[in-house]
């Protein structure tokens, strides 16, 4: 008879065990699972059972418990990692049934640990990628967690033949960010203006036919290309999920105004046809009062408060951000992820629950970490449009083996066939193919 249960004994259950065991146990393998601190009743039990202790139990998978998911607080050095049979491993032990300490090891990388430790910040006030474990030990294209999650699949079928576990699916989320949803449209007359003057002293020839052209309606916007975009996610029948920005013109932040009349349609339209969510400014970083300004914009616009968001520049610091997301309503935030190359920046391709390590608290807020995004792959690390497509074959299959979530970060910009973006289209149709096939 096919168990759907396993126990999992510890002789102290924290807040930080109960949110990685049910994690990996319940999230990533499907199965239920069911808490004691009791020895005894562990010992009784006829359930699949895991030992997280540092003794050992007859007819348990014992792993031994490193000790971090009892601390409070945070460490001041990061894991060494380690290699068993080819996989990269934290807090290894030679003492168990297992090989190394999963649930640490997991709690650290979903937890972003090390994102609470001191660390030189970019330009942009985020966490960068050079100060990274994943950097250090080149880690960055492993989704490291789903992996070690398949990993304690096996050992508990192999200690336990009748416990059950689904079949996982893998799954493909593409998002787009509309921070400038028009190149010459709808800029007013000073920014318009403005721009032109710079393309007339770079001698811009093309830029300024383009942006005349474009004001005068003889030729369409190019960086309007939410029809083609539509069309496009309907053939692969993948549909979008749009974030809007509602702060206002700055630096950082090139939006269009939330005033102005064909944006605000724009926002309605998209928003009744798709799932989306709030793009916060860069200027609303660490200022939830302006924040929760720009949440009741978009209200204004589509009726409802934004329940998403990913902030723009992909500003997000542990736990500050994650705080401030929960006090305006949002449940779900895709910022997580690398700007400066693809990859997993919290070593997996599963949604997560936000931990504030701070507070010691398990948040209802669930993060989406994205894997690819079309930025970094021309900006960043200078890919012709043919080197980004078979870079990012490359993470699509590492998503899907591990039967995980494929997260994508696009603009609407980058589908414009102009400057920068020449033949780009290219790289999303191989993308999206291989993400729906």
């Amino acid at each position: 008879m096919r168990s759907e249960t396993v126990l999992f004994y510890t002789p102290s259950i924290t807040s930080r065990i109960r949110y990685i065991a049910s994690h990996l146990i319940s999230e990533i393998l499907g199965a239920r699972l069911q808490f004691t601190n009791n020895f005894d009743e562990a010992c009784s039990s006829e359930l699949p059972l895991i030992n997280y202790s540092d003794t050992t139990v007859k007819k348990a998978l014992n792993i031994y418990a490193e000790g971090l998911l009892t601390e409070t607080g945070i460490r001041k050095e990061k894991p060494v990692p380690d290699y068993l049979e080819g996989l990269t491993v934290f807090y290894p032990s030679v003492s168990d049934d297992f090989g190394f300490d999963i649930f640490s090891s997991s709690f650290f990388m979903l937890s972003r640990y090390e994102e609470y430790m001191q660390y030189r910040k970019d330009i942009h006030g985020r966490f960068p990628y050079n100060e990274s474990l994943a950097c250090r030990y080149s880690l960055e294209e492993e989704p490291l967690v789903d992996l070690w999650a398949e990993k304690l699949q096996v050992a508990l079928k192999r200690m336990f033949p009748a416990v059950y576990f689904p079949e996982r699916e893998f799954t493909f989320i593409p998002t787009i960010d509309a921070d400038i949803p028009w190149a010459y449209r709808n800029r007013g007359v000073w920014r318009t203006a403005g721009g032109l003057a710079r393309s007339i002293l770079k001698g811009d020839i093309q830029k300024i036919r383009s942006r005349c052209n474009v004001i005068f309606g003889e030729e369409p916007d190019p960086f309007d290309t939410f029809g083609f975009m539509e069309e496009l996610h309907r053939h692969y029948d993948a549909s979008p999920l749009f974030f809007f920005p509602a702060g206002t013109y700055g630096k950082y932040d090139k939006c269009i105004s939330c005033e102005n009349p064909d944006y605000r349609r724009l926002i309605k339209d998209l928003s009744g046809k798709y799932r989306w969510g709030i793009h916060p400014s860069y200027r609303s970083f660490g200022n939830v009062k302006l924040l929760r300004k720009e949440a009741g914009i978009l209200k204004d616009i589509t009726g409802d408060a934004p329940a998403r968001s990913r902030s723009h520049f992909l500003r997000f610091e542990f736990p500050e951000t994650g705080r401030m997301l929960e006090r305006i309503g949002i449940i779900e935030d895709y910022t997580i992820g690398w700007a400066e190359l693809p990859g997993f920046r919290a070593g997996t391709c599963t949604p997560f629950l936000f931990y504030d390590i701070g507070e010691e608290r398990i948040s209802s807020l669930r993060l989406f970490p994205f894997q690819l995004m079309d930025g970094t792959l021309c900006d960043y690390m200078k890919l012709s449009a043919a080197e980004a497509a078979e870079e990012s074959m490359k993470i699509i299959t590492k998503v899907q083996n591990a039967r995980g979530t494929l997260i994508t970060l696009w603009h609407n910009e980058s589908f414009s066939e102009s400057g920068r973006w020449k033949n780009w289209r290219n790289v999303y149709n191989e993308v999206i193919n291989a993400a729906t096939q």
